[in-house]
C-alpha cells in the first residue's frame, strides 16, 4: 500500500520556498508563501542600496465612494477605470455627476503623477498626461507623486520594469479579489542609483511623454480634417430630437418605412444619429463608396484551442483589448501547434476592428503589429491602395462618423457582435487623393511617434537593468 501511495505522489510537484525569519519579521510578518517568491531572474548588484518609496514620494488612495452616474454629458465628467487609463486613447461612456458627487476634486488627477492599479490586475502603471488629466479617475488607481519632478522617469521605468513590477504585485493580498494598499507602495524598496542614470531615465520619460501626446494630437487633427474635407458637420454639434422633454429617458421616434429587409426590432439600429451619419455623407461629400467597394473585410483565424507558449517558441497574439493598449500585455501562441497560423498573421497597412465584446475598437497596423497573430475577434480590413489611402481610411473608421456606422449593426443576446458583411455596408466619403494623402500622412506620422515612444522605453529599461545588476 505504501508503494502505491508513493507512486501516486511521484506525479505531483510543489514549489518550496525558503524565507529567512529576519526578512519575515522585518517586513509585514506575512505568512502567505507567494509574498517571498522570487518572480524574476534579475540578480541585483550586491553593493546596491535600497530605501522606502516614502522617502521620495507620497502615495494617495482617494477612498471608496458611491458613484453617482449620469447619462447627460452636460452634467457629468468622464470616469476612467484602471483599464481605461492604460489605453492609447482613453474614453468612457460613464459620467460622474458634477452636482451630487461629493469631493469630486479628489478623483481628478494632475501631471507629474504616476497611477498604479491597486485592485484586480495589480501594478499597471501609467503617468498623467494630456490624454487623461481632464478625466475623473477611479479609486482603484493609487496616486504616486514624487517630491521632486526629476524622479518621475526613474520611478516610472522602475515600476514598469519586470523587477519593480514583481515587487509591487508580490505585495498583493485578498481572499477573492487581490489588492494592494498605499502602505504597500510606501514601503516598496527603491534602489539608490547613480544620479546620471536617474537623469537619463527622466530625459527618456519626457521624450516618451512628448511622443505620445504629440501622436494623440496629430490623430485628432487627422479626424478633424476628415470632417472638414468631406464638408460634414461635427456630430458633437448635432442634437437629435428626444420625445422626453426632460431628457431623463432616451426616447426617439422612427417611421415604419425605415424598417429594412432585416426586420430589425432592436432600437439602437434605428438610432437617428447613426442614420444621420450616412445621410450626411451621401448629401454633403463630393464622392463616397461603400467599404465593400474599396477594401476587403475578412474574418480570419479559426476558433480553436490556443496553445500559449513562451516568447522563444511563439508569436505575439493580439486580442481586442490589446490593440488599443499603450503597451499590450499580449501572450504568445505556438508556431508549431497552431492550425492555420498563416491566416491569423496581420500585415502592414491593414486595419483591425474588434467585432465582439467591446465593439468598434480600431487600430492601424503600422510599425506596431506587423507579423503578429490576431484573434478571430478582430476583423481585418485590407484597403485597396489604388482606391483609398490606407491611413485616411483608418482615420475615418476611427472617427465618430465611422464608429457610429460600425455600432449600428451590433447584435447578440449576451455578448454584442458585428460581422464583416455588416461593416462592409458602411458609407465612406472620399475627398481628393491629395487630401486623403495629407490625412494618411498624419496618421502614419502619429504611429511613427508611438513606435518611437516604445523604442525609447525599451532603451530606458535596458539602462535600468544595467544599473540594477551592476556589480
Amino acid at each position: 500500500m505504501a508503494t502505491e501511495i508513493k507512486s501516486i505522489y511521484s506525479y505531483f510537484s510543489s514549489d518550496i520556498l525558503f524565507a529567512k525569519s529576519e526578512n519575515v519579521i522585518a517586513d509585514d510578518i506575512r505568512l502567505n508563501a507567494g509574498y517571498y517568491k522570487v518572480r524574476n531572474s534579475i540578480e541585483v548588484g550586491k553593493k546596491l542600496k535600497f530605501f522606502p518609496l516614502s522617502t521620495i514620494a507620497s502615495v494617495v488612495f482617494p477612498g471608496i465612494f458611491k458613484r453617482y452616474l449620469t447619462e447627460n454629458t452636460k452634467y457629468g465628467i468622464k470616469f476612467l477605470t484602471t483599464s481605461d487609463m492604460m489605453m492609447l486613447e482613453p474614453d468612457s461612456e460613464k459620467y460622474l455627476s458634477l452636482q451630487i458627487t461629493s469631493n469630486l476634486d479628489i478623483y481628478r488627477v494632475e501631471e507629474n503623477t504616476l497611477l498604479v492599479s491597486r485592485s484586480g490586475s495589480i501594478g499597471n502603471t501609467i503617468y498623467v498626461d494630456d490624454r487623461i488629466k481632464d478625466f475623473a479617475l477611479t479609486e482603484d488607481a493609487l496616486r504616486v507623486k514624487p517630491f521632486q519632478t526629476g524622479d518621475m522617469g526613474f520611478l516610472y521605468f522602475y515600476f514598469t520594469s519586470d523587477y519593480g513590477n514583481d515587487l509591487i504585485t508580490g505585495k498583493k493580498s485578498g481572499a477573492v479579489i487581490d489588492h494592494i494598499y498605499e502602505d504597500d507602495l510606501l514601503k516598496l524598496k527603491i534602489p539608490k542609483l547613480d544620479k546620471k542614470v536617474c537623469e537619463k531615465l527622466n530625459d527618456a520619460y519626457l521624450k516618451v511623454k512628448e511622443c505620445r501626446e504629440t501622436a494623440h494630437k496629430i490623430i485628432e487633427q487627422a479626424r478633424v480634417l476628415v470632417v472638414k474635407y468631406n464638408h460634414l458637420p461635427s456630430l458633437a454639434a448635432i442634437e437629435t430630437k428626444n420625445l422626453d422633454p426632460n431628457n431623463e429617458v432616451e426616447i426617439k421616434r422612427t417611421n415604419l418605412d425605415e424598417f429594412t429587409t432585416d426586420f430589425r426590432l432592436d432600437a439602437h439600429f434605428y438610432n437617428p444619429l447613426a442614420d444621420l451619419v450616412a445621410k450626411n455623407i451621401r448629401a454633403m461629400s463630393q464622392r463616397f463608396e461603400s467599404l465593400f467597394d474599396i477594401a476587403d473585410c475578412s474574418f480570419k483565424g479559426s476558433r480553436s484551442i490556443r496553445n500559449y507558449v513562451d516568447k522563444e517558441n511563439g508569436v505575439p497574439f493580439l486580442s481586442g483589448k490589446n490593440i488599443i493598449q499603450i503597451r499590450p500585455d499580449f501572450k504568445y501562441i505556438s508556431t508549431t501547434e497552431t492550425s492555420n497560423l498563416s491566416d491569423m498573421i496581420v500585415e502592414k497597412n491593414q486595419i483591425l476592428i474588434s467585432r465582439s465584446g467591446t465593439l468598434g475598437r480600431t487600430v492601424f497596423v503600422w510599425k506596431n503589429y506587423e507579423n503578429f497573430a490576431a484573434s478571430e475577434h478582430l476583423i481585418r480590413v485590407v484597403p485597396n491602395s489604388e482606391l483609398v489611402d490606407e491611413g485616411y481610411l483608418y482615420a475615418f473608421l476611427s472617427s465618430d462618423y465611422g464608429y457610429h456606422q460600425l455600432l449600428r449593426y451590433k447584435h447578440g443576446s449576451v455578448i454584442d457582435e458585428i460581422t464583416e458583411d455588416q461593416i462592409s455596408q458602411s458609407v465612406i466619403p472620399l475627398p481628393s487623393d491629395k487630401q486623403q494623402k495629407q490625412i494618411g500622412d498624419l496618421v502614419r506620422q502619429a504611429y511613427d511617434l508611438r513606435a518611437e515612444a516604445i523604442r525609447i522605453e525599451d532603451e530606458a529599461q535596458a539602462l535600468l537593468i544595467q544599473a540594477l545588476t551592476k556589480v
